[in-house]
C-alpha cells in the first residue's frame, strides 16, 4: 500500500468487473478510491473480500488482493490490502499478470522513421496475443524486421482505444512480437485492468500430472 500515491489511477477489479479509479487519499493500510466514471461504482458491490487493484510502480506492474466496500457514499469506496501476503507471492502474482493471454483485437500499426516519423501505409491487423509488455500480431505480409519501431493502437473490447509506440521483438512468418517502447501510464493500468478481467474469467487449466 505504501507504493500507492494520492492521484495515482488504478484498475480496482471484483469479481468479473473492473472500473479505473483515483487513489484519493492512503491511510492506515486503507486506500480511498474514487471512480473516474462515478457511474461505474454501481456496477460494484456494496463490499467484497475478494478484490484487487492493479497498477504501475517504477515503471513496473503490481497486483493487491484485498477487501472493499462502500464508505460515505456509492462512489466513495475503500480498499485494504490482505495482510500476510509474502513477497515471493506478490512476484508470482506479477510473472502471472505478465503472462501472455491469446486475445484477438483489432490492432492499427505504422512504421516509424529513425526521427519518429511514419511513413509507409497504416495496416489494420489482429493481435494473436497480449500482455502487460506488449502483443503479437499476425500481419500476413511477412514478419516485420526485428527493431522496427512503430506507432500502434489497439481496441478493447470495451471499445477503449490504447495508443503509443512498440518496437518489433520476435520475428517469425507472417507473425510479430512487439514490446511497447511507449505507453501512457493510464492507458497501462487500464490493459493491466483488462488482462486482469479476463484472467478472472478464464476456466482454470487441468493440473498437470508430474
Amino acid at each position: 500500500m505504501k507504493r500507492l500515491t494520492v492521484d495515482q489511477e488504478i484498475a480496482l477489479s471484483v469479481g468479473d468487473v473492473t472500473i479505473d479509479c483515483r487513489v484519493a487519499s492512503v491511510d492506515a493500510g486503507e486506500a480511498a478510491l474514487a471512480p473516474v466514471h462515478p457511474d461505474d461504482a454501481n456496477l460494484l458491490p456494496a463490499a467484497s473480500a475478494g478484490a484487487s487493484i492493479v497498477f504501475t510502480h517504477g515503471g513496473r506492474l503490481v497486483m493487491l488482493r484485498g477487501a472493499m466496500y462502500r464508505a460515505t457514499g456509492a462512489a466513495d469506496l475503500r480498499f485494504a490490502e490482505t495482510a500476510g501476503r509474502s513477497g515471493a507471492s506478490s512476484s508470482a502474482q506479477q510473472r502471472r499478470k505478465a503472462a501472455r493471454l491469446a486475445i484477438t483485437l483489432p490492432a492499427t500499426i505504422r512504421q516509424l522513421d529513425e526521427s519518429g516519423e511514419p511513413f509507409g501505409e497504416e495496416r489494420q491487423l489482429v493481435t494473436r496475443d497480449i500482455s502487460i509488455g506488449g502483443f503479437a500480431v499476425g500481419t500476413g505480409f511477412g514478419a516485420l524486421s526485428a527493431g522496427t519501431l512503430v506507432k500502434f493502437e489497439l481496441i478493447l473490447t470495451s471499445g477503449a482505444i490504447l495508443a503509443g509506440t512498440a518496437r518489433v521483438v520476435r520475428a517469425a512468418s507472417e507473425m510479430s512480437g512487439l514490446a511497447f517502447e511507449d505507453l501512457p501510464p493510464a492507458d497501462r493500468v487500464r490493459l493491466a485492468g483488462f488482462l486482469a478481467g479476463r484472467q478472472t474469467r478464464a476456466p482454470r487449466p487441468a493440473a498437470a500430472v508430474r
